[in-house]
């Protein structure tokens, strides 16, 4: 390239020759997003305003394509990290030449994309940042980076995402604060969309800390000049900077004329403004949700909160096709089972979700005296043959039978059919296409769920008849029974023993290794650069455990899209020295104790007793790693499959004007998506009223039931001994996964709480309350982990938390299994921990009593 002399600006004064590839953020230039990027001439813009920004320069979009134009091969015109840091000259001669004008102080170089935090795609985390950049030779790579970040494989799948195309790139080049403290604060709440708040958060030193995850930031909210802390762990800021920070963001939104989201420093005393980008994601505003009130309409029957699947308010794409599936699923089951109870019937009631055993008949009454039972049997043939049904399913061992169709049939053909769906490439269809392909996979959702209750009625029955065994044959409670099944439910630690082999190749690569300790935003982006080798198995690694959703929600992201969680994990398993071939070892060894035990304590029993122990025995050993390993492939992957359908359902609304933001979609019901991508029809009225209804829910949240409670259910002991056994197993396990009164009840002091043993030992450290996926990033290695209820999908994170507590499930809940497989102490069922406990509280965790106590 032989580039006339490149154009300069500098705060004193202006000297310019086109091309212009070089201004200072004072130049009138500046301005022009085209030229400097957006986040850039935001900041020149604000500069200009008055506003407390560094100065700096930046190297303009000019730069980058006469650069990549005029002096790169072929090959290095596609891949610029080719000739990574390669800044040719005389660029990099004068670049030097004129940055020596800020003096010897660390820069902060940053990527400043032209469509780069704009209202609908913020592009966060998506280029290259490069901080505490000293020297010409450091400064030019720096340059180098940033431009290669614009060419990486996750842009482009996000600008494909965002329907843009944004390759030029300019360069933000500033001094680095030297800051005591620093942040980013909301002039509105990102979650409740209110206008009337600001939420400031900081950490000592550099913001890279709050935004790599490594300290737990101090989190304040700013309403009427009133400053309130709701935690410090870090005690960065005093009062009055808070009001200072949030007095600047408020600056900063009437300049823009919108909410924004802002990054700060305090250095030296002084405040400055380091970025800000307009809050893409916001729920519509706190007003609204009263005029969007849910209708509550109560039906008929004795209704619980059903918490241990839904703990929040569900959208109305997930609604519009899970209440239908699972009812038809649960009455399929019990038909099945021909129980003397129609169905578990799940409702939405005032946006929360809800369950009822519905009885015979579909009304709750008192049941009819024992003395009474074979009257009736005798005089109802319909209830005669239901009996006679139900008896004739255990004689003919239906429950086992199904054990062996999951893995002769069940299970290699939902790995063919998830296979074949997910290799279709949704970019690719048109829209009738994508359509059709909706109704395939709601089809196959369908299938796949009526397997998942099968095999859930299968456990259930298989696993009862272990559990009464045990209790029959030894007096054992469930509690010391589980010890025999310990370290067999497989799925559970899968994924983070997968990651434990990832994890290897960080401790034997150095560089991998700092990498992933200065973990941020552009992590994933630069694995390729660090090991390739590493790189290309990470993505094995996400393509294998990546389709699934993180919780039971099709908003949710799967794993696959939060591919800087996974390496978070990944870190963590590096600090917290996870082994899993110790805890193997660990619970083979506890499962054979127990093993021993029990065949000690039966060696002076009969043949027939022995023989029947270790035929439960193994069967339960079969069953058990089915409690979680089914999920995935009945529900977990179904569920994904949908999301990405409808994700891109989505894109394609927002490319029409229909709807604004590319998740709205998951604020349709599922005919209502389909309908608006054929008929082209505005949608933007109807998402908005859905989020209302959601903001209203949140704010309402349901009592623990409605209804009156019915009386207990009808004694099983006048039904034959099949059908008394079946009735009997079925109830047992429920409460055991569930334990719904228990869950229902409310802890009153915060100091003991106390809950459902669950996984033994005790521990002591900080708790941290998670009531979502969307705070996962809070966790720290060593946590005690607090939330409502974990999904199977959570097992990933168990090497990084070293207790848990959760408000619902039971001994046989996913929470509960996945603890014992990790070997970490666990209370459940304790109602209301999360609302009891603060986060970076020190408590203890006995998870062989069942009970978590608060330290000073």
């Amino acid at each position: 390239m032989k580039p006339s002399e490149p154009a300069t600006s500098e705060p004193g004064g202006e000297k310019q020759v086109e091309p212009a590839w070089l201004l200072s953020l004072r130049h009138p230039a500046a301005v022009d997003s085209r030229l400097a990027g957006s986040k850039a001439a935001s900041l020149a813009r604000l500069l200009a305003a008055g506003m407390p920004v560094p100065e700096g320069y930046v190297l303009t979009t000019g730069a980058y394509v006469a650069c990549f134009a005029n002096n790169q091969s072929d090959s290095e015109a596609t891949d610029p990290a080719a000739a990574h840091g390669a800044v040719p000259e005389p660029l990099a001669s004068f670049l030097a030449a004129a940055l020596a004008s800020l003096g010897e102080k660390p820069l902060a170089i940053r990527s400043s994309g032209v469509a780069e935090d704009l209202a609908g795609a913020s592009f966060a985390g998506q280029y290259d940042t490069v901080l505490d950049v000293r020297g010409r030779a450091a400064i030019l790579e720096a340059i180098g980076r940033c431009w290669a970040s614009s060419f990486n494989c996750h842009l482009a799948s996000y600008m494909e995402a965002k329907h843009v195309d944004v390759r030029p790139m300019a360069v933000l080049i500033q001094p680095m604060v030297e800051a005591e403290a620093a942040g980013v604060a909301f002039t509105a709440n990102p979650v409740t969309g209110s206008r009337s708040e600001v939420l400031v958060s900081a950490v000592k030193g550099l913001g890279e800390k709050l935004v790599s995850g490594e300290a737990i930031p101090d989190e304040w909210t700013v309403r009427d000049g009133e400053a309130i802390c709701r935690h410090a762990p870090e005690d960065a800021i005093s009062v009055q900077e808070v009001l200072a920070v949030a007095k600047l963001a408020r600056q900063v939104e009437e300049h823009a004329g919108s909410p924004q989201d802002i990054e700060w420093a305090i250095g030296g005393g002084k405040l400055y403004l380091l970025q800000a980008r307009p809050i893409t994601t916001l729920p519509d505003a706190e007003t609204s949700p009263a005029r969007a009130a849910i209708p509550i309409d109560i039906p008929p029957g004795f209704w619980e909160r059903e918490t241990s699947h839904f703990p929040q308010p569900l959208t109305p794409m997930f609604r519009s096709f899970i209440l239908e599936t699972e009812n038809l699923a649960f009455r399929h089951i019990f038909d099945q089972f021909s129980l003397l109870l129609e169905t578990l019937e799940v409702r939405e009631i005032g946006g929360w979700m809800y369950q009822r055993l519905v009885p015979l008949g579909g009304k709750d009454r008192r049941p009819p005296p024992r003395w009474l039972w074979p009257l009736l049997i005798r005089l109802a043939p319909p209830l005669r043959k239901r009996i006679r049904d139900c008896a004739g399913t255990v004689r003919a061992g239906m429950p086992w039978k199904w054990v062996e169709l999951w893995y002769g049939e069940w299970k290699p053909w939902l790995i063919r059919r998830t296979a074949q769906l997910r290799a279709v490439e949704l970019t690719d269809l048109t829209d009738e296409e994508l359509i059709r392909h909706v109704d395939v996979l709601g089809d196959f959702f369908r299938q796949s769920f009526k397997i998942h209750m099968m095999i859930n009625g299968a456990q259930n029955v298989l696993l009862a008849k272990f559990f009464f065994t045990c209790r029959d044959l030894l007096g054992w409670d469930e509690a010391r029974a589980v010890d025999l099944l310990s370290g067999l439910s497989d799925a559970s630690s899968a994924p983070a023993r997968a990651l434990a082999g990832l994890a290897g190749q960080v401790r034997d690569n150095p560089r991998l290794h700092e990498l992933l300790l200065n973990l941020n935003d552009r992590t994933v982006n630069r694995l390729d650069r660090a090991d390739p080798g590493f790189a290309a198995a990470f993505g094995r690694y996400i393509r294998e455990f990546g389709c699934r959703p993180i919780r039971y929600e099709l908003s949710g992201p799967t794993v696959a899209e939060t591919p800087r969680w996974v390496l978070r994990l990944l870190r963590d398993q590096l600090r917290q020295g996870y082994d899993p071939a110790r805890d193997a070892a660990a619970l083979a060894a506890t499962r054979s104790r127990a093993a021993a035990e029990a065949r000690a304590a039966l060696a002076v029993r009969p043949d027939a007793e022995r023989m029947r122990f270790e035929k439960m025995l193994s069967r339960a050993r079969q069953v058990y790693p089915l409690r979680e390993e089914h999920g995935f492939y009945d529900s977990s992957a179904p569920m994904a499959l949908m999301r990405y359908a409808a994700l891109e359902i989505g894109s394609r609304l927002v490319a029409g004007k229909q709807i604004s933001r590319q998740e709205d979609v998951f604020f349709l019901e599922v005919d209502e998506a389909k309908d608006s991508l054929a008929d082209g029809g505005d949608r933007h009225g109807l998402v908005k009223r859905r989020r209302d209804e959601r903001a209203w829910a949140l704010a309402h949240p349901g009592p623990a039931s409605y209804g009156d409670e019915p009386p207990p259910p009808p004694s099983f002991a006048a039904l034959p001994g099949e059908a008394r056994f079946l009735h009997e197993a079925i109830m047992w396990t429920i409460d055991r996964t569930f334990a719904i009164q228990a869950s229902s009840r409310r802890n009153a002091r915060s100091e003991k709480v106390t809950g459902i043993a669950a996984s033994g030992g005790a521990y002591t450290g900080p708790a941290r309350i998670i009531m979502g996926e969307s705070e996962f990033d809070k966790i720290q290695a060593g946590d005690v982990l607090v939330c409502p209820i974990t999904s199977p999908v959570w097992s990933i994170l168990f090497p990084s938390v070293s207790a848990l507590v959760t408000d619902s499930g039971g001994i046989l809940s996913h929470s509960a299994i996945i603890a014992r497989e990790y070997r970490i102490p666990a209370v459940v069922a304790t109602g209301n921990a999360t609302e009891l406990l603060r986060d970076g509280q020190m408590v203890r965790v006995d998870g062989g009593k069942g009970i978590v106590e608060v330290r000073s």
